[in-house]
């Protein structure tokens, strides 16, 4: 079966979702903070991108038979199957949460706690499942026979720093535009947020903005060492060596060097550097981050674009 841009389209969003709702729970975990709302954001953003996947994913199987077959067995050996019921739980666990945040301002104040424990609980619970998700977008093409792909673990590793790298950059930019939307006069759009989240406390502190920012400079650090690691593993085996030269030096070389060299790794950890020790009201930082945060998705989509296509060649 060749897999067409769809499958990488939706490998990028499950990481993509996967990696946000991670990013938002470590940034709640390590910032000590019991506001919950850019979990929430997180929870919100990953659902339609988890859902878009699914479609694209049903439009790539040709007909929707064979999409609800995976629905039909459960097996352990196949990581398409797997891969089904860890998005499929991964979506229950984040509408359950969604749901938990709307009805805590329509029920008394001792049912709204227990909303909050039970929706404390699933978010735990959903952090392996967010786990799962993004590793095993890259474990589904680990698992292959293809050169490009198989027989290493930094593979799925460079997927797992990748989604969470794009996952951040997307809540940033979610942030940002729900910011400016409540900067703005835009009433009715107003509303209609709050109605959304079920509150009217959805805004994103600057400050938080510029954390999130330089968390995913160490990221891509990260990101850097393991695609270190993994063009130095395919350059020492006998069948990775001629795979490697495709994406380096062959067809696929100018996506890669330009779109995931560049465009994912060193200009936007070069702009996140650019704003280290700046306040969130300085002058071009805000811009800088925007910036970096769309140069950070379009690339996590070029590396999915160039792995997944490279591998075929």
């Amino acid at each position: 079966m060749t897999w067409t841009a769809l499958i990488w389209i939706y490998l990028w969003l499950a990481g993509m979702a996967g990696g946000a709702f991670l990013a938002a729970k470590a940034v709640g975990r390590f910032s000590g903070s019991k506001d919950d709302s850019l979990l929430r954001l997180a929870t919100w953003l990953g659902l339609p991108l988890a859902i878009l996947g699914v479609l694209l994913l049903i439009f790539e199987l040709g007909t929707p038979l064979w999409f609800w077959h995976l629905f039909t067995q459960f097996d352990f050996t196949s990581p398409m199957s797997m891969g089904t019921w860890i998005l499929i739980v991964w979506v229950i666990l984040g509408v359950t949460m969604l749901a938990t945040w709307w009805l805590e301002g329509k029920v008394s104040q001792e049912a709204a706690a227990s909303l909050a424990s039970l929706r404390k609980l699933i978010s735990r619970i959903n952090i392996f499942f967010s786990a799962a998700l993004i590793a095993y977008t890259g474990v589904l093409l680990a698992v292959s026979s293809q050169s490009l792909w198989a027989g290493t673990i930094l593979l799925p590793a460079l997927f797992v720093v990748s989604a969470v790298s794009t996952g951040v950059a997307a809540l940033v930019l979610a942030a940002l535009g729900l910011n400016a939307i409540a900067d703005s006069g835009m009433a009715e759009i107003k509303l209609a947020i709050n109605q959304i989240f079920g509150s009217t406390e959805w805004k994103t502190p600057k400050e938080m903005i510029v954390r999130l920012a330089e968390a995913d400079a160490a990221v891509i650090v990260l990101e850097i060492a393991v695609m270190i690691g993994y063009v130095i593993w395919l350059a020492t085996s006998t069948a990775g060596s001629d795979a490697l030269g495709v994406i380096t030096t062959g067809s696929m070389a100018a996506p890669f060097w330009v779109g995931v060299v560049l465009l994912a790794l060193l200009i936007p950890f070069g702009l996140d550097l650019t704003i280290r020790n700046k306040a969130a009201e300085a002058k071009g930082v805000m811009m800088t981050i925007v910036t970096s945060s769309l140069c950070v998705i379009v690339g996590g989509l070029i590396l999915r674009w160039v792995i997944t296509s490279g591998g075929q060649l």
